[in-house]
């Protein structure tokens, strides 16, 4: 795959001369579509992903009335404020009319709107097209994973495009994750990772699941390098695991954004303990027990928290439940999502 960008980028530089566009930012990574997601009145669309730019697919609208689409996916995300494009050469019987009922869209994962939609005569000029091959490029503004070229026919004209390739700028990761591993211990899951560079990281936070469900929850938190092109090694330990969990990392930056690591998948042989509470029903003080250090919160049955504390002892943690309104709860274990239900009463007289 990488001999396949070297050698298509270098393709591309040497047609861009002829094109409309110079290609901005050679240093820049690019990405190119890969797999064809759908089309309309198009033939040999695998050409437009094969990585050659001496051939192409084909759209080619109707002489009279209807239109030929074809749109393709890329491998990942062109993210808002780099550049795509696409290499394309028009039909000889090209006039102002065929490029304003020509038009570039990006779509995000298969949706039926668009996030941009640029008539190709905003990119070209009539010099410029007929037997040359051409370069149509144009800044993102939103983000997306997916491009089509779209044409119209015309009265007593039959329209057609071909194209060659589809590019898009790669937003370079926060952070380039090298190694990600779980292994079990007597003093449980032991979670290590590698970055080889980090930009703007501010931490990572290590969530877990037991696989009975898609929701991840959050165990721990470690900080980040910041910004750095040195490695670095992080380590957590889950002190108590589930017999299977699955884990992954949340990479958040400074200002917010979030990215998710692969999932590790570790089996563990360690007993852990189990929330419980009693007596339930209960109308003053419930007796929480567990292992010491465990942070819990108490849910009511709309999923809403509405007390959080720390098991101190062993023996168990007295929480005061007299201004909980009556009811049924939740106790939930904020470390690893295990929950024990228990009722609020009202207290007799």
């Amino acid at each position: 795959m990488r001999l396949f960008y070297l050698s298509i980028q270098v393709a591309l530089l040497g047609i861009f001369f002829i094109g409309a566009t110079a290609f901005s930012g050679v240093a820049q990574p690019w990405q190119y579509a890969s797999t064809v997601y759908s089309a309309s009145n198009a033939s040999n669309e695998p050409l437009a992903v094969d990585g050659s730019l001496a051939t192409a697919a084909r759209i080619e609208a109707p002489a009279l009335l209807g239109a030929a689409r074809l749109r393709i996916a890329f491998p990942s995300t062109v993210r808002s404020g780099g550049r795509a494009g696409l290499v394309i050469q028009m039909g000889s019987n090209v006039d102002l009319g065929v490029l304003n009922g020509t038009s570039i869209r990006t779509y995000m994962n298969g949706s039926s709107g668009y996030e941009q939609n640029i008539s190709v005569a905003s990119l070209l000029d009539l010099n410029v097209t007929g037997s040359n091959k051409v370069a149509v490029e144009f800044p993102v503004t939103s983000d997306f994973n997916q491009i089509e070229v779209r044409t119209a026919g015309l009265i007593n004209a039959s329209v057609s495009v071909d194209i060659f390739a589809a590019y898009g700028t790669i937003t370079p990761l926060p952070v380039e994750l090298v190694t990600f591993q779980g292994k079990a211990s007597t003093a449980g899951v032991s979670l290590t990772w590698n970055t080889a560079s980090e930009r703007n990281n501010d931490h990572f936070v290590v969530e877990r699941t037991n696989g009975a469900s898609d929701v991840f929850y959050a165990i721990g938190q470690v900080k980040g390098a910041g910004s750095s092109n040195q490695s670095h090694q992080y380590r957590f330990v889950d002190a108590a695991p589930k017999p299977m969990s699955y884990y992954r990392l949340r990479q958040v930056d400074a200002d917010g954004k979030e990215t998710f690591s692969p999932i590790v998948v570790v089996k563990s042989d360690i007993k852990t303990t189990e929330l419980a509470a009693y007596p339930s029903p209960a109308a003053e003080m419930l007796t929480v027990a567990g292992a010491a250090g465990t942070s819990f919160g108490v849910f009511n049955q709309f999923g809403q928290k509405v007390q959080e504390a720390k098991v101190t002892l062993e023996l168990g943690q007295q929480l005061d439940v007299r201004s909980l309104p009556n009811g049924v709860y939740f106790l939930r274990d904020m470390a690893t999502g295990q929950s024990t239900r228990f009722v609020k009463a009202a207290a007799t007289r």
